[in-house]
Order: C-alpha cells, then sequence, then structure tokens
C-alpha cells in the first residue's frame, strides 16, 4: 500500500511537471497580446486562486475545504510569499537584467539547493546515484532551453543576485510546503499558496499602473494559464509531495516540465529542436530514471 502511494506521489509530481511545461505557451500569447512580464505573474496568480476558489466551494459543497490549520496557513504563506512571488520577481529580474538563457541556467540549479536543504531540515541521505542524477538533470535543463547557445549568455552583479536568487526560491517550494501545506488537502494548499502570493504580486507589480488591452485572445490566455500550469499543476504537485518520503527527488521529477516546453515550443510554435536540445532531454529523463533508482552504495552523509 506504501508503495502504491509513493508510486501515485512519483506521478503525480511528474504530471504537475509537465503541466508547468505549458506555462510558455499562454505565456507567449500574452506577451504578444502586450502585456509586460510582471503583470503576466500576477494575473497567473490570481486567475489560478480565482479557479481553485470555485473549485473549493464546488467541491466542499460549501466552506469545508476552506478550512486549515494554523501551521498549514503559515506554511502556505511562506509558500506564497517566497516561493511564488519572490519567486517570480526574481526571475523576472534575471530575464530583464540580462536574457531568458540566462534566467533558465540559474532557475535549474534548483535541484541542488534542494538536496542541501534537504540534508540539513529532514536528514535526508545524499547517495551516489542522487547526486549523480541532480548534476545530469542539471546539464540536460540548461541544454534543452539554451539548445548549447551559451554565447548570448551576460551577466551584470545585479543580475547575478537576481539569478541565485530566483533559483534559491524556487528551490523552497517543497521545503517550504513540508511546513505543514503538504498535510493539507492539495486544493486548499493550492488555493492559500496562490492567493498569498497573488496578493504580494498586487503590490509588487502594481497593475493598475500599466494600460493593457483587454481582447478574447489575452483573457483566454490568461484563463489558460491560470488553469492548466497552474490551479492544475499545484493541486497535482500537492497530491504528490504528501506522498513522497524524500523531497530531494521532487525537483528531478518536476523537471520533466522542460522537456514538454520543448515539445510545445516544436509543435506551436516552430521552434527547432536541434542535437544539443535532443540530448538535453535524454539527460533529463535518464536523471529521473537514475533519481529513482535503488543505491547500493552507501551515502556520503549517513543520517546518523
Amino acid at each position: 500500500m506504501l508503495k502504491n502511494e509513493s508510486n501515485l506521489g512519483y506521478l503525480l509530481i511528474l504530471a504537475a511537471g509537465a503541466l508547468w511545461g505549458t506555462i510558455g505557451l499562454f505565456s507567449t500569447i500574452m506577451a504578444r497580446e502586450g502585456m509586460p512580464a510582471g503583470q503576466v505573474a500576477f494575473y497567473r496568480t490570481l486567475a489560478s486562486a480565482t479557479m481553485l476558489f470555485l473549485v473549493l466551494l464546488v467541491k466542499g459543497r460549501g466552506l469545508g475545504l476552506f478550512k486549515i490549520s494554523r501551521r498549514g496557513l503559515l506554511s502556505c504563506l511562506l509558500v506564497g510569499t517566497v516561493s511564488q512571488a519572490m519567486f517570480n520577481f526574481c526571475y523576472m529580474n534575471t530575464i530583464a537584467l540580462s536574457d531568458m538563457a540566462t534566467g533558465a541556467v540559474f532557475l535549474y540549479t534548483s535541484p541542488i539547493y534542494v538536496a542541501i536543504l534537504s540534508r540539513i531540515f529532514f536528514k535526508e541521505a545524499l547517495t551516489a546515484n542522487k547526486i549523480f542524477a541532480i548534476f545530469i538533470n542539471i546539464a540536460g535543463c540548461i541544454m534543452t532551453v539554451t539548445g548549447g547557445q551559451f554565447s548570448s549568455i551576460r551577466i551584470s552583479g545585479l543580475a547575478l543576485i537576481m539569478g541565485i536568487m530566483s533559483g534559491f526560491t524556487y528551490a523552497l517550494l517543497p521545503v517550504l510546503s513540508r511546513t505543514g501545506a503538504d498535510k493539507e488537502h492539495p486544493y486548499t494548499a493550492a488555493f492559500y499558496g496562490q492567493l498569498f502570493g497573488a496578493v504580494l504580486l498586487l503590490f509588487i507589480i502594481r497593475p493598475w499602473n500599466t494600460e493593457v488591452d483587454f481582447n478574447m485572445t489575452l483573457i483566454l490566455a490568461i484563463l489558460g494559464l491560470g488553469i492548466v500550469p497552474s490551479a492544475m499543476a499545484y493541486i497535482a504537485y500537492y497530491g504528490g509531495l504528501s506522498r513522497m518520503k524524500e523531497t530531494s527527488k521532487v525537483p528531478v521529477l518536476a523537471s520533466v516540465e522542460t522537456v514538454v516546453a520543448a515539445l510545445i515550443g516544436l509543435i506551436a510554435f516552430g521552434q527547432g529542436l536541434g542535437i544539443a536540445k535532443c540530448l538535453g532531454i535524454l539527460l533529463v529523463l535518464i536523471s529521473i530514471i537514475v533519481m529513482n533508482m535503488r543505491s547500493k552504495q552507501s551515502t556520503f552523509l549517513n543520517k546518523d
């Protein structure tokens, strides 16, 4: 039974990652319709919180699913503040101060932070296959998003700080969720995390300062972004996290996002794959397999 629950947890995290891979589809449409990156982040959390509010009303047949423990509420507040609002702010500024490739390189260093933090706070072992999986996963993600084109990567002092912070705050999502959000109903945890993120981004982004033409294409893209890679993804994410024992495995499993994003780029926008991207996709898939292999070797850092 426990094994089945764990396997379901893996599948749900993979599903969450696949859903996150659709972010580029909707955000690209929104950008083409003239919406700034900051507002894309805000309307994503706002639309997601709104959709989840309706889901909680229907599924809970009233206010039942809105109930949350104090510990769970604090955990969701931390997730919403740090891994939603702060992450989006740092990531957007990294891209603005450098470019997409540079931002992606920093973002996909997050498995290192998660492994270290999981060792410190949850006493998770660092096995040889886990360390190997993390490094080939990072290499695969970077190859997939950059296509092996590193010449465009440029960095300034402020971009460096923002880039490091974006990777770190992204890595804190599974760690902070372990402080209580993972014990709540997945719908409830997802709702409060998105709600707190939307409220903080409202004051950071100040969307009322920028005029945007909300045509039907843009409205549908906002709804799509709020439902597919946000509400649905976080429901799957919290459902999977509550069933998994090892937090350090989460970012590697969720990195299937890069594979889905690359395939959507090919199908929807005619972006080529090339040898480097194909190699990156292969490395990501191998890292997921390696991460879930049972290690017969001793750990580098014992639990005791």
